[in-house]
């Protein structure tokens, strides 16, 4: 054995090396047998060992002859199949006490069972003291490298046997392209194939089947098919491969194509067949597929395998199909499989927590304990921080607890909830993490506010070896919502243009994220220089100038957009008709009602408002109104549009009817909706309907009163010239007035002059900010009662208030509506 594999291998257990001292035989005398002690009355014991093993107990008992190299490995063998290891190193020992230590049979028996047990670096020690000519007992070794999940020293193993004395066999062959499909190594995988052809170019259905293996796992899905039907012969488990590798590749298309070609070809199914597909037909929702699946299987004994069963029922809870998925379930009696009941509350916790909750505890009651995937799924859909508490405490003692699969779900589970510093006090507790586990601590400070640690989150998460993938860089780009988070941003965007360099996702990414902090023509720049853009970055400009107030920038992208032919889904559908109400252009508002209804989008809720909007806005009650009541089951926004657009245009009747209907279908308003109600009533001069309203906002609606409903209920007292009442109304409110409840009773008083009132509001104006309308509007009141020293006053005083200057849009002649309609 190279000195290499020799230095990265532990000595055996202190326990194994006493062992083999006390049986290793010395020089000038014979070592005492094994066995020798044993007495015939002990056939208890006997019958408990596997048959081989009594066999060669009894020989050794009876003081034969010392076993030949084949009853050794047929006893090693045993051991591992048993699996009975404390065993295997009593054989061990008698083997080497017979002198036998470097037999390739005793050597390849030892090498496989440590390495079944999961002790590879022994294993490796036995292997140094064998015989280095010997194939088998390098093909063991290699293999059971890669059982223990150490491609690179099986490869390198391999690499030893090359170039040693020891010419590679199909098992060889397998295992080192094995290694290179854990270890997702093409490179390598393509040199050992080179060496397969030179060596054996007509290798067997063995070597071609893992030279399949390797390539599907490496991602080479061309070259993996190019050898699949270059092998003359293909069994059950080349195509199973072949399928699985489509699979894993994202083309359960292909693969269903596949199984129907093996059909053909007269290869039955086995259940890993069975398991691949139904895995495809989840990805595609493909429910008649699984059910041809479902029945092929039942035709056979496959139905009664576990795997198959879980198969079943996780794919029928992928397509929503719990029913089935439970007939599944408890067709299979009384499930002692804990694989199958975590498939089935797997499947359950998706659509219903409480019923998962139910078989968890049933699950439970039997003895049974959930595995990782079952922890996970259920962690994924709390959303209690009671019940994820005690859930929190049974994974716990079930060890699960430091895993990343149940680390990353409970960690994501305590941030849905609210609780951050929970969630990352788990992910700090998971003994290993990986990117997934990452990207939920970063998303999970960005989405509550705390940047700076999800920058710093991110910083570790690159420096512990990981690259941002799109899912990261959307969680850290989150964290980039403000002015304040640019030069970060950039920081990130620096990063990413060196890791990947230009590409249409990531250009989107930062496109969101400049605009956001208002970098817009830094965004503009970046959406500029993409040569191939997709339907989401047209839409995060648009959305972008939008949130930037650049509406003029908007509409214009907008028409490059339809020039494009790029086609117009509901997203910027209705952030257009959004726009158009805001910056008055109203004219797009039918040919995007047109397109709406061509395109089979109206029935989106945000279209549908959005129409309700514009048409609102530009004063067309009549086709808002149709609008909406084109809608199936109308959305709380929906509603708000349409009684604020009666409200603003002076139907309060209108209004208030819309609302009673609306509380009727048992929709719940919120503070905006009652915002528009109360300003109907004032701007009607509704009192007592508008008290009733406001009044009744606890009791019936549980809605607590904030400021703005208190500034529309002193509109609404002075509207009506109820300016004594107003004034009291102010002084009992349970907050302190804002400046926009003082300048609301400002303006009363100048419509009915009451100079009184309004010097009054004045001094209480002057003790806060000041507001250069507000000043204004009690000049006016001075004015007209011919108050002109207060007047100048006044008017000196605004010298040092600065005013915002008004804006308006002015529609050119040219301005006319593109042709979306025929374009898409």
């Amino acid at each position: 054995m190279p000195p290499r594999l020799l230095r990265s291998s532990t000595p055996l257990a202190a326990a194994h090396l006493r062992a083999l001292s006390a049986f290793a035989p010395r020089a000038g005398e014979g070592a005492p047998h094994l066995f020798g002690g044993m007495r015939p009355r002990a056939p208890d014991l006997l019958a408990r060992l596997p048959a081989e093993l009594a066999s060669f107990a009894r020989a050794r008992a009876a003081g034969r002859a010392a076993p030949s190299q084949f009853a050794y490995g047929n006893a090693l063998a045993a051991c591992a199949r048993a699996p009975a290891p404390a065993l295997a190193e009593q054989v061990y020992c008698a083997a080497l006490k017979d002198g036998l230590s470097g037999n390739a049979y005793v050597c390849t028996g030892m090498v496989d069972l440590l390495a079944k047990s999961g002790r590879l670096r022994d294993a490796l020690r036995v292997f140094a003291d064998g015989d280095p000519s010997s194939a088998v007992c390098w093909n063991a070794a290699v293999s059971g490298a890669v059982r223990n999940g150490e491609g690179g020293l099986a490869v390198e193993m391999f690499r030893d046997m090359v170039w040693g004395s020891c010419e590679p066999n199909s098992f060889t062959y397998s295992g080192a392209l094995s290694a290179c499909a854990a270890g997702e190594e093409l490179s390598v995988g393509r040199a050992v194939h080179g060496l397969v052809l030179r060596r054996d170019p007509e290798y067997d259905v063995f070597v071609g089947t893992s030279l399949v293996n390797m390539y599907a796992k490496c991602g080479d899905m061309g070259a993996a098919m190019r050898e699949f039907w270059r092998m003359p012969v293909r069994n059950v488990v080349s195509w199973t491969t072949a399928i699985a590798g489509f699979v894993q590749d994202d083309e359960p298309v292909s693969a269903m194509l596949l199984l129907r070609e093996m059909v053909r070809n007269g290869v039955a199914i086995n259940k890993y067949t069975a398991t691949s597909i139904l895995l495809a037909c989840a990805q595609m929702s493909m429910v008649r597929e699984a059910s041809q699946i479902h029945g092929m299987v039942l035709k056979t004994e496959m139905y009664l395998d576990c795997v198959v069963k879980e198969a079943l029922i996780s794919t029928y809870s992928n397509f929503g199909f719990i029913e089935l998925s439970e007939k599944v379930f408890e067709e299979a009696g009384t499930v002692s499989n804990r694989s199958i009941w975590s498939a089935f509350i797997s499947g359950v916790s998706n659509h219903s927590l409480l019923r998962s909750v139910q078989l968890l505890r049933r699950m439970f009651h039997q003895g049974l304990r959930p595995n990782d995937k079952c922890y996970a799924s259920v962690f994924s859909s709390v959303n209690s921080i009671e019940f994820g508490g005690q859930l929190h405490s049974s994974a716990i003692k079930e060890g699960f607890i430091h895993g990343i699969l149940v680390g990353s779900a409970l960690s994501t589970m305590y941030s849905r909830c609210d609780n951050v510093q929970d969630s990352y006090k788990v992910f700090e507790e998971m003994q290993e993490r990986d990117g997934v586990s990452w990207t939920a601590m970063v998303a999970g400070f960005a989405t509550h506010g705390h940047s700076v640690e999800a920058f710093l989150t991110f910083r570790n998460m690159i420096l512990d070896g990981f690259k941002p993938d799109h899912v990261s860089l959307t969680a850290i780009l989150s964290a980039c919502n403000r002015p304040e988070c640019l030069l970060k941003g950039k920081e990130v965007h620096g990063h990413t243009l060196r890791v990947y360099g230009e590409t249409t996702f990531i250009n989107d990414c930062f496109i969101s994220m400049y605009s956001k902090c208002q970098g817009v023509q830094t965004a503009r720049r970046i959406f500029d220089a993409t040569p191939c853009k997709d339907q989401v970055m047209w839409s995060s400009m648009i959305s972008g100038y939008a949130t930037n107030g650049c509406g003029e920038e908007a509409i214009s992208l907008f028409q490059l957009m339809v020039a494009a032919s790029i086609r117009i889904d509901s997203y910027i559908c209705s952030s257009i008709l959004s726009l158009c109400a805001d910056i008055a252009r109203p004219f797009y508002c039918k040919p995007l009602h047109g397109y709406a209804i061509k395109a089979g989008i109206l029935s989106d809720q945000s279209v549908s408002s959005s129409l309700v909007k514009v048409y609102s806005t530009s004063g067309n009650m009549d086709d808002s109104r149709k609008v909406f009541d084109e809608i199936s089951v109308p959305d709380l926004v929906a509603w708000t549009t349409i009684i604020d657009g009666y409200a603003q245009h002076g139907s309060s009747q209108n209004a208030l009817a819309m609302f009673d209907l609306m509380v009727q279908l048992g929709v719940r308003p919120d503070t905006v909706v009652l915002v528009s109600v109360l300003s109907a009533c004032s701007r009607n001069g509704l009192v007592e309907q508008g008290f009733n309203y406001f009044n009744s906002m606890r009791t019936a609606y549980g809605v607590e009163p904030e400021l703005q409903h208190y500034c529309c209920m002193v509109d609404l007292l002075g509207r009506s010239g109820r300016l004594a009442e107003a004034k009291y109304f102010v002084d009992s409110m349970p907050m302190k007035p804002d400046l926009m409840v003082w300048s609301t009773l400002l303006a009363a008083c100048r419509v009915h002059d009451d100079t009184v009132l309004g010097r009054f509001v004045e001094n209480k104006i002057r003790e806060g900010n000041y507001d250069s309308g507000s000043f204004a509007t009690l000049s006016n009141i001075l004015a007209n009662s011919g108050d002109w020293e207060e007047v100048a006053r006044i008017r000196k005083t605004m010298k040092g208030v600065n005013k915002e200057p008004g804006w308006r849009v002015m529609l050119r002649s040219s301005d006319v509506a593109p042709d979306i309609c025929c374009r898409n």
